[in-house]
């Protein structure tokens, strides 16, 4: 209950979920995130902070930056579900394909 509590938490937050859903497709630094939602860095990261302390997501770091990944060894069964309902609801969602071409035209962009 308290895990799930804890993702139900983590994903209230609309720019949280919006995250979520990109990095089920791919990871992401925080350059490329900023971008997409066109906020500044310290804001972005407590809401990656957010979703890495309930378990969601993993962080690397790589140069000056952070990237971030979906916790895909260490997701419960449970947390497993809610995101892969969420994915499935929101495939078509207007707000997360603009989402979405942002962060794969600033992937392109951005060097690794």
């Amino acid at each position: 209950m308290e895990q799930i509590l804890a993702t139900f938490k983590a994903l209230s937050d609309e720019v949280r979920l919006r995250t979520v859903l990109l990095l089920l497709e791919k990871e992401a630094c925080v350059c490329e995130l900023m971008e997409v939602f066109g906020m500044a860095q310290s804001k972005l990261s407590h809401h990656l902070i957010l979703l890495r302390d309930a378990g969601i997501l993993l962080d690397e770091k790589r140069g000056k930056w952070n990237y971030y990944s979906i916790n895909k060894k260490l997701l419960t069964p449970a947390n497993r579900d809610i995101l892969d309902y969420l994915a499935k609801q929101l495939l078509n969602d207007k707000i997360y394909l603009n989402d979405l071409h942002k962060l794969n035209r600033q992937i392109k962009c951005s060097p690794k």
